[in-house]
């Protein structure tokens, strides 16, 4: 976990993934926590040192758009072009699964989010195979490190590998868009406005919590 050469690092990072082993690295939000997806035992790590129960929603990352048909249903050529004028970017997609997706066992069924971030370092280290599942890099009930330094001081040796991307911050987080529904629905507007979604993907509501804690959506247009 010292910090080696660029490319050390990377190779350091894709072997401990391959071993079942945790990684962290920088996005273009935030550092991610991530281990392989396909991977049932480390993705449970992920879970166990994260200080979580195994039911927790993690979010998916790929670097080749190919991928999202290993474990989502449906995806049309048509719809991953839309999904390409946000990706790689800060907007995060929750889409219908596959049946009996490891990572979501147990959580709402056959619902998955995912992302595609634009960082060179995120997508060195996936590649075109490699399918991550990911969470924010804190212990539960803590706050999220904006360095490296801050994450490795709540997790110490349970991450095998830390990729240095300096000082990241994580004050606009991705937005999330849920194509589950009969409409699309933005769930979180975060880097991503609703403007700009609205210019791709057609009839996109607003979720929009009221004072009570009552989500009602409103209409884009």
């Amino acid at each position: 976990s010292h910090s080696a050469p660029r490319e050390n690092g990377l190779k350091a990072a894709q072997a401990a993934l391959a071993a079942g082993r945790a990684v962290v690295f920088p996005t273009d939000t935030s550092y991610a926590l991530a281990v392989r997806a396909m991977d049932e035992s480390a993705v449970n790590l992920l879970w166990n040192i994260k200080g979580q129960t195994p039911k927790t929603p993690l979010t998916i990352f790929v670097a080749n758009i190919g991928l999202i048909n290993k474990f989502c249903a449906g995806i049309t050529d048509e719809a991953k072009l839309k999904y390409l004028h946000f990706w790689p970017g800060s907007l995060t997609l929750i889409l219908k699964g596959l049946n009996n997706l490891l990572w979501n066992k147990g959580i709402v069924p056959n619902v998955v989010s995912v992302r595609m971030p634009l960082h060179p370092v995120a997508h060195e280290i996936m590649g075109d195979l490699e399918i991550l599942a990911t969470t924010s890099p804190n212990k539960v009930g803590q706050v999220m490190g904006k360095n490296i330094d801050e994450i490795k001081a709540q997790f110490g040796n349970e991450v095998a590998v830390y990729l240095d991307g300096g000082e990241l911050n994580t004050s606009t987080p991705s937005s999330i868009l849920d194509l589950t529904s009969p409409l699309p629905v933005l769930v979180r507007q975060g880097s991503v406005s609703l403007a700009e979604i609205a210019l791709v993907i057609e009839n996109v509501v607003m979720e929009v919590e009221d004072l009570s804690g009552n989500k009602e959506q409103q209409a884009s247009n």
